[in-house]
């Protein structure tokens, strides 16, 4: 909702600026892993498949993933690791598929390690090791809206871990759902990881920051005393500044297409036309979020089927329920 966008320098996924986030309950990552042989050679060993199968391109950054953390797992040190891992949705077209695989994946390591040692691994460094992967996975631990980043105004919050609301949500927003229509099921042109390196020199940087750090403090007073209408004003106006930053940057980029702003337009209208709490947000990619109360399910559903529908690459969008914590896999 407000959105992790540039890396402060001197660490390792820090953000420059702190973030909001809800999670999805249906669209997920499912992975599993084991151990397979002892670790003789000193340094991380590790087999990955990708949905049944090898995929090399994920490997440099699963390498480093494991040497970040290699003193704080000793896990690592004792066996080569085997993991499988599967998403119910397409990967890398900004679905937010690689906070939810190192999510996954920081869950397994955390209970491997609690089963080798007896010791418990907090849920704190759960979210630290998420984070060493994928900076907006360590946001993906919790049940309430997972918030990222040092912020005065709250308590708690630091950028090595996310953190859960710790107020109460109002009721207005206590069952919403996400819809996602795949504008583009092709990867991206411009990883995040790209996109976050080209914040550095952009003169625009400074200014996104500040008024991130805004938008959270308003959208949390939002989520608590049930202001429909200024939730809507920001996660909009963030999505936005997301891809604004995007078209500033040098070199420049454009990840939305032209279906995305009709998209776009067309959400506006129907919320002019209905006074249906309909809105939108973007990841980093072309495809649109429509957030929305559950009780307006069938008339959103029957919106997308009528008008959206068209702009969804062969008629594909995916729907879910907010609001979930990791689940072991029986």
């Amino acid at each position: 909702m407000v959105k992790y966008w540039g890396k402060k320098s001197g660490g390792i996924q820090l953000p420059a600026n702190p973030s909001i986030s809800f999670t999805l309950k249906d669209l997920y990552t499912e992975t599993t892993i084991s151990t397979v042989c002892p670790n003789t050679s000193g340094k991380p060993e590790f087999d990955f498949l990708f949905e049944g199968n090898p995929k090399p391109s994920f490997i440099p950054k699963l390498t480093d993933f494991f040497e970040r953390i290699w003193n704080e797992y000793s896990i690592l040190s004792a066996y080569r690791i085997q993991i499988n891992t599967s998403n119910n949705f397409p990967h890398g077209t900004g679905i937010a598929s690689s906070a939810s695989g190192f999510g996954a994946l920081a869950c397994c390591l955390a209970e491997l390690e609690e089963l080798h040692t007896g010791k418990p691994v907090g849920v704190e460094k759960i979210s630290k090791t998420a984070r060493l992967g994928s900076g907006s996975a360590c946001r993906s631990m919790y049940e309430a809206p997972g918030i990222w980043g040092r912020h005065d105004a709250i308590a708690g919050s630091t950028d090595e871990y996310a953190i859960p609301l710790k107020s109460e949500v109002h009721p207005v927003f206590s069952h919403m759902m996400d819809a996602v229509l795949i504008v583009d099921a092709g990867e991206k042109s411009v990883s995040s990881t790209v996109g976050h390196s080209l914040l550095n020199g952009n003169p625009y940087a400074a200014a996104r920051y500040s008024e991130a750090t805004l938008h959270l403090s308003e959208l949390c007073t939002a989520l608590e005393t049930g202001d429909m209408t200024d939730f809507i004003r920001i996660v909009e106006q963030e999505a936005l500044q997301l891809h604004a930053m995007m078209m500033l940057s040098n070199p420049y980029f454009i990840l939305m297409r032209p279906a995305t702003l009709s998209v776009i337009e067309a959400v506006w209208a129907f919320r002019r036309q209905t006074g249906v709490p309909l809105m939108f947000t973007l990841d980093a990619g072309a495809n649109v979020h429509l957030l929305f109360p559950e009780a307006h399910y069938q008339q959103v559903k029957n919106f997308i089927d009528s008008d959206l529908l068209v702009y969804c690459q062969n008629g594909q969008y995916f729907c879910s329920a907010i609001g979930s914590a990791p689940v072991r896999i029986p």
